[in-house]
């Protein structure tokens, strides 16, 4: 009687491909994969199969749009081979394994896994590390070709044959996508922006002219304590930006801000790309020097850097801007285009404004001292200094935030303040080049 044997060396995995589909990406790392498909099916019943699918697949997402045919039923199937799969089926059976630097030994297959194989030769018991076979062999009379991947399948009907075209729609994990913003700054109001959306693959699927589509937000996911809500997305479209230096388009879906990237790209498995959604746009910023401080901190330190964009088209902007990192450069006459620090940004609709620390500034210092603190039974009281010096060579506005808890009152201050809320308030002013001027003031507190 003759024995086949199933030999198991290499498989070479032919990665999945997709043609012209559309990707629409989401904040939480997946993506909704829009892909054309056709088939030409004969009239009454026919059964066809997709097989490019990649890892990450919502099992429970995907469905067919199909023009010309009845779908009668569909099925995911997910039962691909596995060598351990394969093997763990076998145990108790009579197994080959072959070291690199040895004999083939012949036994009953007790375990298997990532790492080792064990098997039972006569009496003796033999486990060997993975990595030191050269292969493996099992007796099997009977093979069915495996899966090497998961595919779908659908029954059919059409009245007569003809070719039918649609489009499968599913979601899947392993894409995600983040906006990097590059502000140049050309002096202390004025500077460039360039936004990007940086998109990342990592799924075993290649995608070739695919078109994508960026959503901005955090979307609600179901759970399966509680029965799905019944919210739909509303179709209205608030806005297209028409600006030359935009590369997209901006609809609204619903309650979120959905990008279309024009133009169609190439995105290969395992791999990260970067298009550019808008700029360089002129924009204008203020730029201030910020010394936050609380009760009775004492301290001397530079100044924190902060711009503060507003998004209004006078000021270059206008437009809705997503939620990511923005990397800022300054101009140095001796050394050309540096980087200065960077910061994360939120969303920012149009007409919002947005805050961005670049770092500390070397030549503006600020000096804080508690001149004197009085702690009575119900009361309290402390006299306040803030000494601050402008060493650059050109002015420079400074925002003083301090924060008090309680119920509080301000007196005998030396400048004029603004309450934002309960427990913070803020003296702006501006310092000339080199001059150093100190701000006093005195707060109390009182309690039953």
């Amino acid at each position: 009687m003759t024995i086949k044997l199933f030999t198991l060396i290499f498989i070479s995995f032919t990665l999945a491909q997709s043609e012209n589909a559309t990707l629409t990406l989401y904040k939480d790392g997946t993506a909704l994969i829009k892909q054309p498909v056709a088939w030409s099916i004969p009239s009454g019943n026919s059964y066809v199969t997709w097989g490019d699918l990649p890892n990450g697949i919502h099992k429970d997402t995907p469905f067919l749009n199909l023009d010309g045919a009845n779908i009668i039923s569909q099925r995911f199937n997910d039962n691909i081979f596995t060598e351990i799969d394969y093997f763990s089926k076998l145990k108790g059976e009579e197994i080959f394994v072959k070291p690199k630097d040895g004999k083939v030994v012949k036994g009953k297959l007790l375990e298997i896994s990532s790492a080792t194989v064990t098997i039972l030769n006569q009496s003796h018991i033999f486990t060997f590390n993975r990595s030191e076979l050269e292969y493996i062999k099992s007796k099997n009379k009977s093979i069915n070709i495996p899966n090497f991947s998961s595919f779908l399948s659908w029954d059919l009907y059409s009245k007569e044959g003809k070719i039918v075209k649609g489009e499968l729609v599913y979601k899947a994990r392993n894409f995600s996508w983040t906006t990097v913003y590059r502000l140049k700054m050309l002096n202390e109001e004025k500077g460039e922006l360039v936004a990007e959306a940086v998109i990342n693959n990592n799924s075993d699927m290649n995608f070739n002219s695919v078109l994508l589509n960026l959503v901005e937000g955090n979307l609600n996911k179901a759970s399966m304590a509680k029965p799905l809500s019944e919210k739909l997305y509303r179709n209205s479209v608030i806005q297209k930006n028409n600006s030359s230096s935009s590369t997209l388009s901006v609809d609204e879906l619903g309650d979120y801000h959905i990008y279309s990237l024009n133009g169609d790209h190439d995105l290969e498995s395992k791999e990260n790309i970067t298009i550019r959604m808008y700029g360089p746009l002129d924009v204008k910023y203020q730029k201030t020097y910020v010394f936050e401080n609380s009760e009775r901190r004492q301290k001397e330190e530079p100044l924190e850097v902060q711009l503060t964009l507003s998004n209004m088209e006078k000021n270059g902007l206008g437009i809705s801007l997503p939620a990511g990192k923005v990397e800022i450069y300054a101009q140095s006459q001796s050394t050309g285009l540096e980087y200065i620090g960077a910061d994360n940004m939120g969303q920012v609709p149009k007409g919002q404004s947005t805050k961005l620390i670049s770092g500390r500034a070397f030549d503006v210092i600020g000096n804080r001292k508690v001149l004197n603190y009085d702690r009575q039974r119900k009361s309290e009281e402390a006299v306040i200094e803030i000494a601050l010096t402008n060493n650059r060579t050109e002015s420079v506005d400074i925002l003083l935030i301090e924060h008090i808890n309680g119920d509080w009152i301000i007196k005998d201050e030396s400048l004029n303040y603004k309450k934002e809320d309960a427990s913070t308030i803020h003296f702006p002013l501006s310092l000339n080049a080199g001059e150093v001027k100190n701000v006093y003031y005195t707060y109390r507190k009182e309690w039953k």
